[in-house]
């Protein structure tokens, strides 16, 4: 099969269940097409596995042995293996910060809006549900520094998932938001009657949902099979001291929602549609379409399961950029690997902080001394 039938016969597997040894022979068989497709179509990545002299094609036969790239390259240079017209999609920052700058071709597009979709259904049933958002309405309401409308737009994903959507919260006179009361009243109204979704940045459930004062949560009774889902946001909360079990213990102890039902998604631009669910206090789970790898900080060897290093994110959903295999500057480890009797193989993994600096290791001449920031 060609690489776009490859990605498409994966994505026909449930997003949880699949032979580990099926799917290590299908996810390094697209790698290799896929190194092929960017060696055709991307000068630059042409250029830098030419100069690291990586193993051959044929000499690739674990998961290990696939090259990857540092997911910030994408701040430095122009890599793109499309020559048609794509979107132009920008990772999330502060001005000052540089940002990945990725190219999303309508193939691309596909495959990550059907692997995201498949991922939200296993997570989340197959039944849509209305979705209330910790956030405004996009719109007339932009924030200056653009950081509401780079909210919404990293939540836009989410809401294929959605019977409807509602904004939380709104902008006064003097613009800070708060609850929107009309919305409010209707969600109180159909969460007691129906399951939703309470969704939004972490750091956004945290400031205006849980420690908001005019919400009063002894008249909350939200319907047992409701969900929050929230992403992203948690460096706002290290610095606030806020781990994620004090986050999960207060969301259960104030909606009586089990903790289970409190989705934390991890993800990140440069391989958008992949993303990785944790269930209440567990970590985060990986699907049937990527694999994980930890590599040591100072030798960029694979570890063992519970040691921390970089983390590695295999997917095969890019066509329109080398983004199949990338290392990003998150730690973490694995903090659990399970094969169950159907030989599927459930990992999880734990993601610490984020490493501020970094010595440029393994990635040749077109990568920039200080490409981790």
């Amino acid at each position: 099969m060609n690489l776009e039938n490859s990605i498409s016969d994966l994505l026909s597997h449930e997003p949880f269940e699949i032979d580990l040894n099926l799917k290590k022979k299908k996810l390094i068989h697209i790698a290799k097409l896929q190194i092929e497709h960017h060696l055709k179509n991307c000068k630059n990545y042409k250029l830098w596995y030419k100069n690291n002299s990586f193993i051959s094609l044929e000499k690739i036969k674990n998961y290990k042995d696939i090259p990857f790239l540092p997911s910030s390259i994408f701040k430095y240079l122009k890599l793109e293996s499309v020559k048609t017209k794509v979107k132009q999609v920008n990772s999330s920052g502060t001005s000052s910060q540089l940002k990945s700058n990725i190219a999303i071709d309508k193939k691309t597009s596909i495959n990550q809006r059907k692997a995201l979709s498949k991922i939200l259904s296993g997570i989340m049933g197959k039944t849509r549900k209305p979705f209330y958002v910790i956030d405004a309405q996009p719109g007339s309401q932009l924030s200056s520094d653009g950081s509401m409308s780079a909210r919404n737009a990293g939540m836009q994903g989410y809401f294929i998932a959605a019977k409807s959507i509602k904004y939380l919260l709104k902008k006064n006179e003097i613009g800070n938001l708060i609850i929107d009361l009309d919305i409010f009243n209707n969600f109180l109204e159909e969460s007691k009657k129906n399951p939703v979704v309470i969704i939004g940045y972490t750091f956004m459930l945290w400031e205006y949902f849980l420690n908001n004062s005019s919400i009063n949560f002894n008249n909350l009774e939200i319907h047992k099979d409701s969900k929050i889902l929230h992403h992203g946001g948690w460096k706002k909360l290290s610095n606030l001291n806020v781990k994620k079990d004090t986050f999960v213990k207060s969301l259960t102890r104030k909606t009586n929602l089990n903790p289970n039902y409190i989705l934390d998604i991890y993800g990140f631009t440069e391989q958008l549609g992949t993303v990785y669910p944790s269930y209440g206090y567990d970590g985060c789970n990986v699907s049937s379409y990527s694999h994980i790898i930890v590599r040591d900080i100072n030798t960029l060897k694979e570890v063992t399961d519970g040691q921390s290093g970089f983390l590695q994110f295999i997917s095969p959903l890019p066509l329109s950029y080398p983004g199949f295999c990338l290392m990003n500057d998150d730690l973490g480890h694995i903090s659990k690997r399970i094969i169950d009797k159907n030989e599927n193989e459930n990992i999880q993994f734990k993601v610490h902080s984020r490493l501020n600096k970094a010595v440029s290791r393994g990635c040749g001449d077109t990568l920039p001394e200080n490409y981790y920031i």
